[in-house]
């Protein structure tokens, strides 16, 4: 018989062992690789489905704290390293764990749990949905122009290295994370053992990570951080400017930025996996079709206590709609619920009334952050109801801002 249960020191090998197998990869061996595994993750929040003594299925959860609408941080679970084991696949092991996670994330009293989906069509069933989105982008630099503001100080732009990096970084990090909804809380080991690690195997045959700074009287306004990879076609240079991250305060300072990443002598192609889809980027350049873009899934959201995520986060525009939300996972965290906003505030009350709408758990994080569309489900089905009433549900819930994630975790 399986056992779930959390995982002790003693586990800890194995554990990564199983945990890297189960995405491909081989664990890595060295002391430092096993420091960053005790730094990330909380054993108490870290557990895994053993079969006679080896471990067949992994899962934990990082306490994170997730920027909402109105930046206003909301505690959030952030589910990560579900994995089962090749042997015990279709076998209800995934179950176990989500269960053991979901219910885990309950007993802690967070109102959300979020995650990156390493397959798309898994977590939609046990009530996540898919609350932001994210471009990945190709730049053909060469040609490419970048308007700049006439009289404007652009500021000026200067590489760091790694030890000024970890001081000048996070406090600018810390500055801007409460200006977008799905920005996360990183903490001090989450900077140094994750965004400044700079580890040679996680580095995919590119350079070490580059870190530079757009300053202005000596304040930092933004900052990207980058990879090269070098290339050359019959003599010609087609290198790779590889972005890992580009977090700026103003309009002047991301321009300014953007046109030092795409004026890298020998490297005129830029690319970015995670652009957020209303990034000012393509309108900031004289050819479009130089920014090819490809829209993907960024951050999933569940709703782990429906009223108070709703009343958490804040609304740009008031109404007042009755909705069903189902939750075939957890059945008691459905129910039917007014949500009226008035001033920005939202309260959500259980209630016994026929619902204006209707509509899944995982739809209802669709939507949490202000990035979903309520019309779009409801054409396609996801949302019934009577129309103006989605169109309620739609205006309150949509903000300006679009959602946007920084980070796989």
């Amino acid at each position: 018989m399986w056992e779930i249960r959390t995982i002790t020191e003693d586990d800890a090998d194995l554990f990564r062992s199983r945990l890297s197998r189960g995405f491909g990869s081989d664990r890595d061996t060295d002391a430092a690789s096993a420091e960053r595994f005790r730094a990330i993750f909380d054993y108490d929040r870290t557990f895994a489905v053993f079969d006679e003594g080896d471990i067949i299925g992994t899962g934990a959860a990082f306490s994170l704290g997730l920027t909402v609408p109105g930046g206003i941080e909301v505690p959030m679970a952030g589910t990560t390293v579900i994995t089962v084991q090749p042997t015990h696949r279709r076998r209800g092991v995934l179950r176990a764990l989500m269960a053991r996670h979901l219910d885990e994330v309950a007993d802690n009293g967070e109102p959300l749990a979020g995650l990156w989906a390493s397959e798309s069509s898994i977590y939609g069933r046990f009530g996540y949905g898919v609350a932001s989105y994210r471009y990945s982008a190709e730049v053909d630099s060469r040609a490419l122009h970048i308007h700049q503001t006439p009289g404007a100080d652009s500021g000026r732009v200067r590489l760091i290295d790694s030890d000024e990096s970890a001081t000048v970084l996070p406090p600018f990090y810390e500055e801007l994370r409460l200006t977008r909804p799905g920005m996360l809380t990183r903490s001090d080991a989450w900077w140094t053992h994750r965004l400044l690690a700079d580890v040679e195997s996680w580095r995919g045959g590119k350079s070490a990570q580059r870190y530079v700074l757009n300053e202005e009287g000596g304040e930092v306004r933004g900052y990207a951080i980058y990879r090269q990879k070098s290339k050359w076609e019959n003599f010609v240079a087609d290198g790779e400017v590889d972005v890992v991250e580009v977090i700026t305060a103003d309009p002047l300072a991301h321009r300014s930025l953007w046109a030092f990443l795409t004026r890298v002598d020998l490297f005129p192609r830029v690319e970015w996996w995670n652009l957020p889809v209303d990034d000012p980027l393509p309108a900031s350049v004289t050819d479009q079709r130089r920014i090819r873009r490809s829209v993907a899934d960024g951050l999933w959201v569940r709703l782990m206590n429906v009223p108070e995520a709703i009343e958490a986060r804040r609304y740009e525009s008031d109404g007042r709609v009755t909705v069903s939300v189902t939750d075939p996972t957890r059945p008691a965290t459905g129910g039917t619920f007014v949500i009226e906003v008035e001033g920005g505030q939202a309260s959500c009350t259980a209630t016994n009334v026929e619902p204006d709408v209707s509509l899944g758990i995982d739809v209802l994080g669709h939507l949490y952050l202000g990035g979903g569309n309520a019309l779009t489900m409801a054409r396609a089905g996801r949302i019934t109801g009577d129309p103006e009433a989605v169109r309620a549900l739609h205006r309150v819930f949509r903000t300006d801002t679009a959602p946007w994630c920084p980070e796989v975790f």
